[in-house]
């Protein structure tokens, strides 16, 4: 995870800075534009038992590491951006990258607090609060105060809205019971079937949980109302006349495809720490007596057996699965653009070039792999 954003960040300088002839503050907020990754699409390419492999397992925590430092890099660029005309100090890096910290460290501890409630809180409370009415009205609250408070607090209103959902889900995800206490013990298998239809997505009793509201009551509105919207605006920000010419030269191009070349390179090798052995330096190998009574949990299910990989061949999944950028990065880049454009649209461009080239390559490289290991493939 930190290697796929520091590598992309310090190519960018060397590159940009040394190459292209580029400040050192908008050669930084070019790597840091293209340190995100997006994983939507690889992963909707996967089996499920594959997510629960150690490639799977790494992609996943990658993914999620790049998603929320790309966020808080979201919120320097919108301080960085408004200062862009003018010197920036040493402030406006360090105070939006301390408040994103406090901030969740704040959230974390809400959690927790509210957590302990729950478990005292009784259990008609608690139906009360899982009907789909309650749901929705506390979705929207927490998430219009996230976002609220992170715009005050100087952070990136996208990680209040990151931090919101996480909350939500933490809090809620164990349901009550559907069944009255008096007839609990003749009713264990009913207690298990609603159980799982909550996990399929069924709702059982009136009894929503966060993840099934989302789906069957938001997810609609954001598939096909918001989400056209979101990419027509992301579209239409795009600046297609300067990626073929800028100022009547066309060296965009040729430049747009190196850096994208050099930045798909850097976030592909991540895929390297997979070389290394999962029982290098891990509490495992510092402590023997805890590995010996832990055995019985490395036992790897026949099904996962079936799918795992080599090193090298982990290596090269996770490796093109991180190069691709998604929505994140194109964020990122319209945030700091007044940086990108101090001297001239021609950084933008090439920022924008690497984007959508690392999309695709990303894309190819995860089904080219996924082709070799026909198993893997969802």
């Amino acid at each position: 995870g930190a290697s796929g954003i520091l590598l992309p960040i310090t190519l960018s300088i060397l590159v940009v800075h040394c190459g292209f002839g580029c400040d050192i503050l908008p050669s930084f907020v070019a790597g840091a534009s293209l340190s995100s990754s997006s994983l939507g699409t690889t992963l909707s390419l996967l089996k499920p038992e594959l997510r629960r492999t150690r490639p799977g397992i790494v992609l996943l925590s990658a993914a999620l590491f790049d998603d929320v430092v790309g966020l808080i890099i979201a919120a320097i660029m919108q301080t960085l951006s408004s200062n862009a005309l003018g010197s920036v100090s040493w402030q406006d890096i360090v105070r939006p990258l301390l408040v994103s910290v406090a901030f969740a460290g704040s959230t974390y501890l809400l959690v927790w607090a509210l957590q302990l409630l729950m478990k005292r809180m009784p259990d008609h409370w608690k139906r009360d609060i899982y009907r789909v009415e309650t749901q929705l009205f506390l979705q929207a609250v927490f998430l219009a105060g996230f976002v609220a408070g992170a715009k005050y607090a100087g952070t990136s209103e996208l990680l209040g809205a990151y931090l919101s959902g996480v909350l939500v889900g933490h809090i809620f995800h164990s349901p009550p019971e559907t069944v009255q206490p008096s007839a609990r013990s003749a009713s264990i298998e009913s207690v298990g079937e609603s159980r799982v239809s909550l996990a399929l997505g069924a709702p059982s009793a009136g009894i929503y949980t966060p993840h099934l509201t989302f789906d069957i009551f938001v997810q609609p509105i954001l598939r096909y109302v918001l989400s056209p919207i979101f990419f027509a605006s992301i579209g239409s920000a795009l600046p297609i006349r300067t990626l073929g010419s800028v100022d009547g030269s066309s060296r965009v191009v040729w430049r747009g495809f190196v850096y994208a070349l050099l930045m798909a390179g850097a976030k592909a090798l991540t895929g390297f720490w997979l070389l290394i052995p999962p029982t290098f330096l891990t509490f495992q190998t510092i402590c023997p007596p805890w590995r010996k009574r832990n055995r019985h949990r490395q036992s790897v299910p026949d099904a996962l057996e079936e799918l795992s990989m080599s090193p090298m061949r982990s290596a090269i999944f996770v490796g093109p699965a991180m190069i691709a950028r998604g929505e994140i990065a194109l964020i990122i880049s319209q945030i700091a653009r007044p940086i990108l454009t101090q001297v001239s649209q021609e950084l933008y461009a090439i920022v924008i070039w690497a984007i959508l080239l690392d999309t695709v390559i990303g894309a190819v490289g995860v089904g080219i792999v996924l082709r070799q290991n026909p198993k893997a493939s969802g």
